[in-house]
């Protein structure tokens, strides 16, 4: 985020830095969190979904972005943790992803 940047203008704007799409009517549909039981800290991600962009996809310095079946997302080389944060777009009944760390691992769990 940019200083005095609102979070919605912040997403559009690292969206069309990452992608080349821009994106418009965006709705929170959740929150990621992390959290360690040693330290004092948390570390909140505003989740948005939107079907309405345009432009042309392209990647960046951020990596490769590219298309691909819903159907093949799952099985596809993912980002971590992104796995779990998709129940979070597409399941109106969660609304959060917390992730913790306890016994030098990682653990999650749906809200």
């Amino acid at each position: 985020m940019e200083p005095n940047e609102p979070f919605v203008s912040s997403a559009i704007r690292e969206v069309f830095e990452e992608t080349g799409l821009t994106v418009s009517d965006l709705q929170l549909c959740g929150i990621k969190q992390f959290t360690h039981s040693e330290e004092l800290y948390r570390y909140i991600v505003f989740l948005y979904r939107t079907s309405t962009f345009s432009g042309d996809l392209c990647s960046s310095d951020e990596g490769e972005v590219f298309w691909m079946e819903r159907s093949k997302l799952v099985a596809a080389d993912l980002a971590a943790g992104f796995a779990e944060m998709l129940p979070i777009f597409e399941d109106e009944k969660l609304s959060e992803l917390y992730f913790y760390h306890d016994q030098d691992d990682w653990h999650y769990r749906h809200l």
